[in-house]
């Protein structure tokens, strides 16, 4: 290999570079002094130009590299006067490349650079670009003042290692199947998007940097791909990462403070994210618009000034070991035909609601803690609600608030500590409760026209009425444990419909049981050792009480009363210490096969105010006094030779 030097001296007697290029052979190496090369340099064949270090080099003018020659810049400022054409391959060591006449800098056209320690500013359009399965390898690069775009990939390949890229309108547009590697790369200061990724093309960022954007961070489009590993993007006043019908793929990431949304996801894009912190945004932390795809997991969502997550248009999102907090609107936001499933997540501390979920979406969350909101924990509105394996706890609002034809499920959990009614029900909803646990407050608030379903729960320790129905609303309530109340047990009023079976309610220092203007049936079930009635039914209420046992209330145990009715079938009424049964203005009892007992109170059994009792089969036995009273045109009629 030869070496050739030039030098514009007067005493050189090679004094152009192109001249030394046409002297040399392949492979040969020219070393160029000190000065200004105004020049027109076409490469056919292998060349390595380098100026010494102490040296100060400028090369004005055309470069162009043919197909078959590799061309090795070092140590030099290239201005090029129109775009440096590469068919080849360039490597550029040490250099500064500077527009100013030019529109692009570099343009490979299904060449190859490689670039170390270089930096490209002052094109009027883009400094590098790459078409027809270029590629391209840059590191310890730096771009600045490209007026459009830094980088233009079109069906090429660019890997960027230690690099920043600052002050274009954008720093890659990536299209047209290209793909891009960054690592360790910083991107900031960009007047528009900063990375554009389209047409099935695809960025892998590891390690890297996306701050301060006018534009978005990212924005991908049409199939196109995106992987994030250890990346942080901050401060766009754009959504930081924009999808639409592409794909992304976030570990290890940080994306916060941005002045829209953190992430948007719409037309059908796709995004599993992982062990990543999304945070600080004022619209929303995440959307998915469009029917949409997120999985995320082991990840932290808070602090944003709107949403947490907003998913609608059909979106589906999965939630894995995800924590949510401190969100100032709903931590989750779940509307218009969405699927959404949480598990093992905390979300807690949000200045409103926590999960809300409306027109025909659907929420299940499972092994989950729900706590410290503001306002309700869950709001189901025209939508479902399943829950199992969760804690709802130490919330101002309800726990649960299904409204307007929704559906909630409970399985499996556990209630505590909620300023409002644990679970509430409005307006034509479902609610069903299985083998969950209520204690404290007011546990479950249902009324018009809803459904409720109480199955092998615990129901206890409420401040408030335990159970409350209101308004054409049906309940059932089965082998379930009702107890240790501040006030009642159980509340239906306003026509609603009650089947207690196989349950037991106890220890209230209200009635256990109120039935206004409602009916009730009771069956195989317990009510006792309460501080007031037992059971009141009242106002045109209607019951049925069949196989169960009565004991041990500090008032009339059963209670019947303003034009109510009540069938008592095999049932006990023992241990009262007022009357067992009180029957009074225009009420009817029938009692039939029962066992009636007290040995504390004078009268087990008394009508008042034109009221009637018939006892059948019936056992009554007072110890204390009197069995009988009844005064003001009312009566009792019973078999005799059945009392003892």
């Amino acid at each position: 290999m030869a070496l050739v030097r030039v030098s514009s001296s007067i005493f050189s007697r090679i004094k152009t570079i192109q001249k030394a290029v046409q002297r040399t052979m392949n492979h040969d190496e020219i070393i160029v002094a000190s000065g200004t090369y105004k020049e027109t340099l076409t490469f056919e064949e292998n060349r390595t130009i380098t100026a010494p270090n102490d040296a100060t080099v400028c090369i004005k003018g055309t470069i162009v590299i043919a197909e078959c020659a590799t061309v090795t810049f070092e140590n030099m400022t290239i201005q090029p006067t129109t775009q440096i054409y590469v068919e080849g391959k360039i490597i550029l060591k040490n250099c500064v490349i500077q527009g100013g006449r030019t529109n692009v800098l570099l343009a490979l056209n299904g060449g190859t650079l490689q670039c170390e320690n270089t930096t490209f500013i002052g094109a009027s359009d883009a400094a590098v670009t790459l078409v027809y399965n270029s590629e391209a390898h840059l590191e310890n690069c730096h771009f600045e003042n490209n007026k459009k775009v830094h980088i233009l990939a079109e069906n090429s390949t660019i890997h960027l290692t230690d690099c920043t890229l600052s002050k274009a309108n954008q720093a890659l547009w990536v299209k047209s199947h290209a793909k891009a590697y960054l690592t360790h790369v910083k991107v900031q200061h960009h007047s528009g998007t900063q990375l554009i990724i389209q047409d099935h093309a695809s960025l892998e960022m590891n390690d890297s940097e996306i701050m301060h954007g006018e534009g978005n961070g990212i924005y991908a489009s049409d199939h196109s791909n995106i992987h994030l590993i250890k990346t942080a993007i901050q401060h766009h006043r754009l959504p930081q990462i924009w999808m639409q019908k592409s794909s992304l793929n976030v570990t290890d990431c940080k994306i916060q403070y941005g002045n829209e949304s953190g992430i948007i996801l719409r037309d059908g894009s796709e995004a599993m994210i992982e062990n990543s912190l999304i945070a600080f945004h004022k619209i929303a932390n995440v959307q998915l618009l469009l029917e949409s795809l997120l999985n995320m997991t082991d990840c932290e969502v808070y602090s944003c000034q709107g949403v947490g997550i907003h998913i609608k248009e059909k979106s589906i999102a999965n939630f894995n070991s995800t924590v949510f907090a401190y969100n100032v609107l709903p931590q989750l936001f779940i509307t218009e035909n969405s699927i959404c499933t949480i598990k093992d997540a905390t979300i807690q501390e949000g200045k409103q609601i926590g999960i809300y979920t409306e027109k025909g979406a659907s929420c299940s969350i499972v092994s989950s803690t729900i706590t410290g909101h503001k306002n309700a924990a869950l709001t189901v509105m025209e939508a479902e609600l399943f829950l199992l394996n969760t804690t709802v706890h130490h919330n101002k609002g309800n726990g649960i608030l299904a409204v307007n034809h929704s559906k909630a499920s409970v399985d499996n959990c556990h209630f505590n500590h909620n300023e409002l009614a644990h679970i509430a029900g409005k307006n034509n909803s479902t609610v069903t409760i299985y083998q969950s646990e209520l204690v404290g407050g007011k546990s479950i608030f249902v009324m018009d026209q809803c459904e409720l379903e109480v199955t092998e729960s615990v129901v206890k320790d409420g401040t408030g009425i335990q159970i409350e129905m209101v308004g054409n609303t049906n309940a059932t309530i089965q082998q379930t444990q009702i107890s240790g109340g501040e006030t009642n047990g159980i509340v239906a009023m306003k026509d609603t419909s009650v089947h207690i079976i196989d349950s037991q309610i106890s220890c209230h220092k209200m009635p256990q049981i109120i039935v206004n203007d409602s009916s009730l049936v009771l069956k195989n079930s317990e009510l006792m050792e309460g501080e007031r009635n037992g059971l009141i039914i009242e106002n045109h209420a209607e019951a049925l009480i069949q196989d169960s046992f009565i004991s041990n209330h500090m008032y009339s145990q059963l209670w019947i009363d303003s034009e109510s009715s009540a069938e008592v079938n095999a049932t006990q009424i023992i241990e009262g210490h007022e009357s067992d049964i009180f029957v009074q203005n225009k009420s009817v009892l029938h009692a039939s096969k029962c066992i009636i007992q007290n040995a504390k109170f004078d009268f087990n059994i008394q009508a008042v105010n034109f009221s009637k009792i018939y006892l059948s089969e019936t056992m009554v036995d007072n110890s204390f006094g009197s069995k009988f009273y009844s005064e003001n045109n009312s009566e009792i009629s019973s078999n005799l030779d059945e009392i003892s």
